[in-house]
């Protein structure tokens, strides 16, 4: 019986500049990464270019590490590990990707040991690792058929169901394998989902038909820097995401924003060359920002938008807002940049709310993740 090469996992040095050399070792990271999603989802173009890479390793907010597995001297797999510098400090979110055409050969588990212990070193005993799985292939409760996938009937897989309700993966999978042989707990599932544009015009005349004219909520958009008078209502509505996801806070006190990081995180975007188009939901009664959305544009000539967060408080919640932030923000992306062609968002599998939402703008389910964890006993 032959023997798996062996498997050497190194610490990437943090380039000082993006020069020629960091342009070539990060490069070789993302090119694999690419492949593993292309290989998962059939797509590739999610998949951050190297400057890209080199600022996200200077985030202030995070420390980030890669692990590099090499086999005879070739890349075959990262880690990257993320340990944040701002709340949560105990905590660490580790993402495996391997080569496809090395899987199996245990360089998944090798890569997930070392970056275990990396952040144990850095005294982080709460690990979270993120997996990338197919699109749903089941039928759902409603009847309906979701994702691409070539339809088979529930009683026919094994499932992993989350701890918070938000989904579930089918046991078959690698990547669930994989989770669960390392000793992590399936914690939430999110889908991934793709639109295409322009929107057609009768679905926005649908989507605006709702909104009435008595409305006390104001919507506003804008490209680029926050005005300076919605830099602490931002702050807020940034440190109630997690909170007021329709799942359960993970923890008891909100992640710390303000002003000044508002501020940061934006000038964090723009030197990356990216540009960010948001949209708010003004309460006018109060003067108070309810909810926000979103949308991020990365390089010059962008063919993709991204979207990123998007929440809506939960006092104002039923009142369509999720969906008129969306839909302002997306007919701003049509204006401002023409050339985008698809919209790549992600929400939590059971988050019926933000489903519907999605739905009625016309995305459709690409592929699946989810979040694992577990944690280290202090000795």
């Amino acid at each position: 019986m032959s023997e798996h090469p062996s498997v050497h996992i190194k610490l990437m040095r943090i380039p000082d500049a993006f020069d020629d050399d960091a342009r070539r070792r990060l490069g070789e990271v993302v090119e694999l990464v690419r492949r593993s999603r292309q290989h998962v989802w059939g797509i590739s173009e999610l998949t951050a270019g190297p400057e890209e890479l080199y600022r996200d390793l200077k985030d202030p907010f995070e420390r980030v590490a890669i692990l590099r597995a090499e086999v005879d001297g070739h890349l075959a797999g990262r880690a990257e590990v993320r340990m944040p510098l701002m709340g949560a400090t105990d905590s660490a979110h580790i993402v495996v990707d391997v080569d496809p055409s090395v899987t199996s050969q245990g360089t998944g588990s090798e890569l997930l040991a070392a970056a275990e212990q990396l952040a144990l070193g850095e005294s982080r005993r709460r690990f979270r690792i993120q997996t990338e799985h197919p699109g749903p292939a089941e039928i759902e409760g409603d009847g309906s058929v979701t994702g691409v996938l070539p339809v088979i009937t529930p009683e026919t897989v094994e499932w992993v169901d989350a701890a918070d309700g938000s989904g579930r993966l089918p046991l078959s999978n690698r990547q669930t394998r994989f989770a669960l042989a390392a000793g992590y707990r399936l914690e939430s599932v999110s889908d991934f989902a793709v639109l295409d544009l322009p929107l057609p015009q009768e679905r926005v005349r649908r989507l605006l038909a709702p909104t009435g004219q008595d409305s006390p909520y104001r919507v506003h958009t804008w490209s680029g820097p926050a005005p300076e008078r919605w830099l602490d209502e931002l702050a807020v509505l940034h440190s109630r995401m997690a909170g007021d996801s329709y799942l359960p806070p993970a923890a008891p006190d909100p992640d710390p924003w303000d002003a000044e990081r508002v501020r940061r995180t934006e000038q964090l975007r723009a030197e990356a060359g990216h540009r960010s188009l948001i949209a708010v939901a003004e309460h006018e009664p109060s003067g108070r920002l309810v909810g926000m959305t979103e949308l991020v544009l990365a390089g010059p000539h962008p063919t993709i938008a991204m979207q990123d967060e998007t929440v809506v408080l939960r006092e104002h919640r039923r009142r369509w807002l999720g969906t008129r932030l969306k839909l302002a923000n997306l007919r701003r992306l049509e204006a401002e940049a023409p050339e985008v062609r698809t919209v790549y968002t992600w929400s939590h599998s059971g988050d019926d709310r933000m489903g519907r939402v999605n739905a009625r703008l016309g995305f459709r389910v690409a592929g699946r993740s989810g979040v694992w964890s577990r944690e280290v006993p202090a000795l």
